[in-house]
Order: structure tokens, then sequence, then C-alpha cells
């Protein structure tokens, strides 16, 4: 999404807003995902380390358990973003009868007390363990936070992840189900790698040639051949998705902001849970300012909600805050909007 430009009296404001900006223009949405170097049916190596309250535990003890292992830190917000969603995918009804037991393990260099007044208010696991000397890291070849692995009652590995994954609930509701032998590998493949229902028409696949040649021209500045590529894909399959935000994006930036909001909303319709329509609207919402400011607020506050490693609405939501004149809070949210953002240029 463009970068809105402003101007902000305090120089930490400015600064912040600025960085965040040129890594939002910078970066894809979406960072690639890595794979860990572990397979299904390896045997999982044993972790024996200290919970927070200096109890020793091992893994080799909970055989007869289903174990998620999330490598990750307390400060790390796409590690507490995780164990927020594993808390919820946990209450699925299919998973009721099954005995799973999650487990945190963390390396911060930090005092037990130090870890535990990071905690905050998030849905971490039951268990946490601190490895102090890396060795459960070292083991599992962790260089991607959060990692995550699902470890069998046998303890063999089911399914391991690194990064961001997509359908991060299908994907992971679907790995305890096989661990529990109610999931055939088979149909585990399936969730991994879906296949289309219908095979794309030609038409479709034209139109996201056009898609693609169209953002390739708007990161070029050649807004006026963009759009016209965005209207070629649109022509020839008018329920492009991508098409439509791309454009919408597109007419954002030139402060088009009917027509953009036409294009956002359009989206919605066919997808309510688009992030990027979301913040699209909202930004047109914030861009008009006055009575339509909360609005943008109301679903920005919601989409972070859900979703608080969302760099692009944390950036959204210091525009709000400085347009409501509070400065210091347009400052942290900057910040924290630049922060997520170099995390995703590191990985």
């Amino acid at each position: 999404m463009s970068a809105h430009r402003v101007t902000i009296r305090r120089p930490p404001v400015a600064a912040w807003a600025t960085l965040a900006a040129l890594l939002w223009l910078a970066l894809p949405a979406t960072p690639a995902g890595a794979v860990t170097h572990l397979k299904r049916g390896d045997a999982a190596d044993p972790v024996a380390l200290s919970d927070l309250d200096g109890k020793q535990v091992s893994t080799a003890d909970l055989k007869g358990r289903t174990l998620i292992l999330v490598f990750g830190e307390l400060y790390h917000p796409r590690t507490r973003d995780l164990c927020t969603q594993i808390a919820t995918i946990l209450k699925d009804g299919r998973l009721a009868d099954q005995k799973i037991a999650s487990i945190l393990i963390v390396a911060q260099d930090a005092k037990p007390d130090e870890l535990k007044a990071e905690m905050g208010d998030i849905h971490w696991p039951a268990i946490i363990l601190h490895d102090a000397g890396r060795k459960a890291f070292g083991d599992y070849r962790v260089a991607v936070l959060p990692s995550l692995v699902v470890v069998d009652p046998e303890g063999k590995v089911v399914h391991a992840m690194a990064g961001p994954v997509d359908r991060l609930a299908d994907v992971l509701t679907d790995a305890l189900l096989l661990s529990a032998g109610k999931l055939s590998a088979e149909r585990f493949e399936q969730t991994l790698h879906p296949q289309p229902t219908t095979a794309p028409s030609e038409e479709s696949e034209r139109s996201e040639r056009f898609t693609q040649l169209a953002r390739q021209l708007a990161r070029r500045g050649m807004d006026d051949l963009a759009a016209e590529k965005y209207a070629e894909a649109l022509s020839l399959d008018p329920g492009h998705e991508s098409a439509h935000l791309g454009l919408g994006l597109l007419l954002l930036r030139q402060r088009r902001l009917a027509q953009a909001e036409e294009r956002f909303r359009l989206v919605l319709l066919s997808d309510p849970q688009s992030q990027e329509a979301v913040l699209g609207l909202a930004y047109v919402q914030t861009l008009r300012g006055g009575a339509e400011l909360a609005a943008a607020e109301k679903s920005v506050r919601d989409l972070l909600a859900k979703s608080p490693s969302q760099p692009r609405a944390h950036y959204l939501l210091g525009l709000i805050c400085e347009q409501r004149h509070q400065t210091d809070k347009a400052a942290a949210s900057f910040k924290r909007a630049a922060e997520l953002l170099l995390e995703r240029s590191e990985e």
C-alpha cells in the first residue's frame, strides 16, 4: 500500500513514520516461509530443560502425549501471535479427547523472573522452558522465529514448520489429527498441498499475468500503464481479487478515494476476511478524516486483535493517532510497524 506523506512536528514521530513507510513500500506483503530440516517420521530429539519456576521438565517423560514444540521468544510478536492462535486451535472439538501438551521453548538471555515479567496476558502454553544454553535450539536447528514441531505420542515428528505459515489452523489441526490416527497421511498431504477444484481457465491465467505486469509497472511509477493492465485483467476475469486490490491501491495512491473505496468494497463482498481490503478501506476513511476516522480506527483495532503482528495495521493506526493529535501513540505505532517490517526484511 502506498505511504501517506505526513508532516509531524516531533522528530521521533517523523523518523519512525518515514522508516515504516519506506519499508512498507520495499517489502512484499507476505514474507516467504521457511521449512525446517525435520521430516515426518524422524525421531524428535528429547528436550530436557528447566521451566520458569526452576522445575526440570523432559519431553521423554511426556510420551503418550502429542507435543507441540514452539521455539520462540516471549518478546517476539510473531511468537506471541502464534501462541494465541494455538490456544484457539486447541479448542476444536475434534481434538477434545486427545492428550496434547504445548510447550514454548525460549532462549533469551534473561533471568526467569524477568521472563515472567514479559509474559503479559498472552495465551502462553502451560509449559515454558528456558533454553539458556540454546541446546534445544541447536538440536532442532532453529533459524527462524517462531518455529513449530508436532511430535506424536511415540516421539516421532509429525510435521515441522518455521516462520509465518499460511492456513495455520488447517495445517496444525490436521497434523494433530494425524498424530492421533484420526486422519490419513494422504489426506494430510492434501491439506499441505491443496489442489484447485477446477483448472484455471485461460482467461484467468491471462488475467493473473496482466495483474503481475501491472504491479511491476506500478512499482516503477508508471501508473497510467499499470491502470491499463489492471483494466485488461478485470476485463478477462471480473472477479480477480488481486487485480481489484492492486487497482484499489493504485487509485488510493492517486487520492482517487471514491474509486479506490469501490474496489476494496467489491473485494470485501466476496472475501470479508481480506486484510488488504480491510486496510485499504480503512486507509480511505483515514484520508477522509472527520466522522470516518472512528470507523477506520475500529477496523484497524479489530484487525490487530486478530493479527497483532500486521505491520500495515500498526502503520495505519499511527496515521489515525496522528490525526487525533495523539503524538506519543502515533510514534509508538509507527515504531512498531517499522520494527515488524525490519524483521521481515531480515528473514
